[in-house]
């Protein structure tokens, strides 16, 4: 059977992987679409990528609280 330490560390290593795979694909998209210039893209990209993984962590953090009660 699973060793519930062992379901906790891959959960872990998901919820990882999607906070920093998910905010990564939203922030190049918007960039492709929004920025011309090179200075743009990165400024707009450092943006849009810190603000969608603080907005995934708030949730993220939000919903475990809630398991855990």
């Amino acid at each position: 059977m699973n060793d519930p330490q062992q379901s906790f560390d891959k959960a872990l290593r998901i919820m990882m992987g999607l906070g920093v795979l998910l905010p990564f694909l939203l922030a190049s998209y918007t960039c492709q679409i929004i920025s011309s210039s090179l200075l743009e893209k990165a400024l707009l990209f450092g943006t849009v990528f810190m603000l969608a993984f603080l907005i995934y962590w708030i949730v993220v953090r939000t919903i475990v609280q809630f398991l855990e009660e």
